[in-house]
């Protein structure tokens, strides 16, 4: 295994899932094709920009671990007697991980939201075009599995922004564009739809980047931070049946970052699993450790971060991901501007918060999960 700053020939990266593969947490199909979503799913010009890490958020303080640095150390570490240092922090978040309960069925329910300008006679400020899903499975086959999704009430996204909505009369909706995409935000929630309920479903997951596995499959995930990075960033993605598909590579930090969180995220892999993933990217080179931070929600969370130029001149980036300290489990992720680049809009400054994906709450359930309000 070779870590990032290594001298191994790789080959070159595949192209990165796309936003709504992300949001997918389950796939029943022996062929990891897309499934049909609704008219609440993120509009194709969105989803390309959300993709694409459309940026923003504060600019945060951390260490930074240089490429070539020796790569994490495996096994179960003590959590430091300093907890309170932004390492000690991540690794008591890792402990705690590792005591999560398991149960018949997993649930995961997340919001995803995106920054834009609203325009027109009422416009000029920025606001977040938001969306939410829902989807459960059972851990075995034949337990079934749902996936729902909605439009989530939008609104200004500051409270500078709030101010400029207030002097412009508080409209209930906005027109924005991106992507050379015009629509229509509202500040009302849509209503929850239901998209290809599967009653016999169950006890197969799809982790984006990586594959597809079994639950059985999941338990048996290496929990050591050499075996971890081998599974996330060496081989080529599986399909059950022994089919592979394209060469996985971790070329950057922020990509190590990218593949723990869609595991993290969207499947139900063993508490050990997480606690060392957790541990992966607490010490992975490149990644830096931001202490104590707060979530686009306001929750207390604990994060690291992987700063990253973007391809299309929108200038350096920062990804974040977010963690719960007393449970260990996973907050969300942001993109964060640091610094504009030639094609960046002019609201598109240091600090702002450009798009999230956020987990309200997921777990493991000894009933079929009920639907949020």
């Amino acid at each position: 295994m070779s870590y990032e700053g290594s001298t191994t020939t790789r080959p070159p990266p595949s192209d990165q899932a796309t936003a709504a593969a992300r949001a997918r947490m389950l796939s029943q199909d022996d062929t990891a094709r897309p499934r049909s979503r609704r008219a609440w799913r993120l509009p194709v010009g969105l989803l390309a920009a959300a993709t694409a890490a459309a940026t923003a958020a504060a600019v945060v303080a951390g260490v930074t671990l240089t490429t070539g640095a020796p790569p994490p150390r495996t096994g179960v570490q003590a959590v430091p007697a300093d907890a309170r240092s932004p390492r000690g922090m991540m690794l008591a978040a890792a402990s705690q991980a590792e005591r999560q309960r398991q149960g018949p069925y997993w649930y995961s329910h997340q919001r995803t939201a995106f920054a834009t300008l609203a325009r027109g006679r009422t416009g000029g400020y920025v606001v977040e075009e938001r969306h939410e899903y829902f989807m459960w499975t059972g851990r075995a086959r034949g337990d079934g599995n749902s996936f729902y999704g909605r439009t989530f009430a939008g609104g200004p996204q500051t409270g500078a922004d709030a101010d400029a909505w207030r002097a412009a009369g508080s409209p209930s909706s906005w027109t924005v564009r991106s992507s050379g995409v015009t629509r229509t935000v509202s500040a009302t929630s849509g209503a929850w739809q239901e998209d290809d309920p599967d009653d016999q479903g169950g006890g197969v997951f799809h982790i984006p980047g990586l594959g597809q596995f079994t639950y059985q499959e999941l338990q048996e995930l290496p929990t050591d931070s050499a075996g971890l990075y081998e599974l996330l960033c060496e081989g080529s993605v599986r399909f059950l049946g022994g089919g592979s598909g394209a060469p996985k590579r971790c070329d950057k930090p922020k990509k190590v970052l990218d593949q723990a969180f869609s595991v993290l995220t969207g499947t139900p892999v063993p508490p050990k699993v997480r606690a060392g993933l957790m541990r992966l990217i607490t010490d992975y080179p490149g990644v830096r450790r931001l202490g104590a931070v707060t979530d686009p929600l306001g929750r207390p969370a604990v994060g690291l971060a992987a700063s990253f130029e973007t391809a299309d001149g929108r200038g350096t980036l920062q990804e974040e991901v977010l963690f719960d300290q007393r449970t260990g489990k996973v907050l969300g992720r942001r993109h964060v501007q640091l610094e504009p680049g030639p094609n960046s809009e002019k609201w598109q400054v240091p600090g702002r918060t450009l798009d999230s994906w956020l987990i309200m709450d997921s777990g493991w359930s000894d009933a079929k999960p009920a639907l949020p309000g």
